[in-house]
C-alpha cells in the first residue's frame, strides 16, 4: 500500500537567512547614508551637489546592496521549501522566485547607476547627464515594487492555499504585496514636476509590511521541525 505524502509545514533556517541577510541593507543606509536617487522635482544643484559630495557611500553601499538584496530570493527559497509536499502551490512560488529575483535585479541596477552618477559628478560631468542618470536610477527604483509585489502576493496566497500557516499572517503577506504593486502603479501617475514625495510615502507601507511578513514567517519555519 503506498505510503501517504506528509503535508506537514516542513521548517527551514533558509526563509529567516534571507530576510535577515535582506534586512542587513540598513546597514549600508545608516552607515554609509547613500545619495539618491532624487527623482522629479528635485532642482539639478542639489542633485550634482549631493552626488558629488557623497560618491564613496554610494560606491560602498551599491556594492553592500548588490550582496545583502540577494537574501530576497533565499527568503522565498525557504518559503517553497516549506511547501514542498503542496504540488498545487507549486506555480504560485515559482512565480514569486522568478519575481523576486527580478525585483533585485531591477535594484542592484538602479544603485550601480547611483554609484556612476556620483562618480561622475565628483568627476565634474554636467548637471544634465547627472539629472538625467538620476532619473532613470529613480524609475528603476520605483518599478521594484511591481515584481516584488507580485513575489509577495504570490507568497502570500501559496501559504494561504496551502493551510500551514496562520492566516493573519497568509493575509499579511497578501496585503502588503497587493499595496506595492499598486504603489508601482498609481505612482507612475502622482509622481511628476511637484517630486517624488508621495511616492515615497505610497511605498513605504507595503515596505513595512513586507518587512514584518518576512520576518515572522522566518521564525515560524525556523521553529518548525525540518524534514528528516
Amino acid at each position: 500500500m503506498p505510503t501517504k505524502q506528509p503535508t506537514a509545514l516542513t521548517g527551514n533556517p533558509w526563509a529567516i537567512t534571507g530576510a535577515v541577510l535582506y534586512l542587513l541593507e540598513w546597514v549600508a543606509i545608516i552607515a554609509a547614508a547613500p545619495p539618491g536617487p532624487f527623482g522629479p522635482g528635485t532642482a539639478a544643484t542639489k542633485i550634482a551637489t549631493e552626488y558629488s559630495d557623497h560618491a564613496r557611500n554610494a560606491a560602498v553601499a551599491a556594492a553592500w546592496f548588490a550582496v545583502v538584496v540577494a537574501g530576497r530570493v533565499l527568503f522565498v527559497a525557504g518559503v517553497k521549501a516549506s511547501l514542498r509536499h503542496r504540488p498545487r502551490e507549486r506555480p504560485l512560488l515559482d512565480l514569486a522566485l522568478g519575481a523576486m529575483a527580478i525585483s533585485v535585479a531591477l535594484e542592484v541596477a538602479a544603485y550601480g547607476i547611483v554609484a556612476a552618477t556620483a562618480r561622475l559628478a565628483a568627476d565634474g560631468a554636467s548637471r544634465g547627464l547627472l539629472v538625467g542618470l538620476d532619473g532613470t536610477a529613480y524609475w528603476l527604483n520605483l518599478l521594484i515594487w511591481g515584481p516584488l509585489g507580485v513575489s509577495v502576493l504570490a507568497c502570500g496566497v501559496a501559504m494561504l492555499r496551502s493551510h500551514l500557516y496562520a492566516s493573519w499572517l497568509c493575509w499579511l503577506g497578501v496585503v502588503a504585496g497587493a499595496a506595492g504593486i499598486v504603489a508601482c502603479l498609481v505612482t507612475s501617475f502622482v509622481t511628476d514636476s511637484s517630486g517624488s514625495g508621495p511616492a515615497d510615502a505610497m511605498t513605504s507601507l507595503p515596505a513595512m509590511g513586507m518587512w514584518v511578513w518576512m520576518i515572522a514567517t522566518g521564525i515560524v519555519l525556523v521553529r518548525r521541525p525540518a524534514e528528516a
